[in-house]
């Protein structure tokens, strides 16, 4: 078992996340696309090598983001339309989550094992994430699933007061 946490760099023109390990030695850093249709993050290693990517699915009526790992689609994230508390559904082989994916408090398990937990840490002006790995299998998705359902509180926000990142 081992923590990451996953940290916005405030202030940045595009969106940038740093993922730190629980004695603060990088692991990854993600960087988003910029003005580009679909949105995307990339997921960089520590030798700035792309290991996975995020991408929203463009001009779609609900938010829908894909994880890719080596070049493989190995998880769908969608958005629910709801009028309430927003939802998502995640389609992956093999695992399913426990939890609230929007409140980003959340487990993720494989055949009713858990192998990940995710939370937010605190509130502060840049978004930080706590995640415990439990299957190093498992790290990347759970890196994919903060970054995409941060994204859709991100653009919920700015629905909300009528901007758009």
């Amino acid at each position: 078992m081992h923590k990451l946490y996953l940290t916005q760099q405030p202030w940045a023109l595009q969106e940038r996340f740093s993922v730190h390990d629980d004695h603060n030695a990088p692991v990854y850093q993600v960087v988003s696309s910029k003005f580009q249709m679909p949105k995307f993050f990339e997921i960089l290693d520590v030798n700035n090598q792309v290991v996975a990517t995020v991408t929203k699915k463009p001009l779609s009526l609900v938010a829908t983001y894909y994880l890719q790992i080596g070049g493989k689609t190995v998880a769908t994230i969608q958005k629910r339309p709801t009028f309430l508390r927003p939802s998502y559904d995640l389609t992956t082989v093999g695992l399913t989550v426990t939890g609230s994916l929007w409140d980003l408090n959340f487990e993720i398990k494989r055949q009713d094992q858990v192998v990940g937990r995710v939370r937010r840490a605190g509130l502060s002006i840049n978004n930080k994430y706590e995640i415990v790995v439990l299957d190093d299998d498992s790290q990347l998705i759970l890196v994919g699933l903060v970054l995409a359902i941060d994204y859709g509180r991100h653009m919920a926000a700015a629905a909300a007061v009528g901007t758009t990142f």
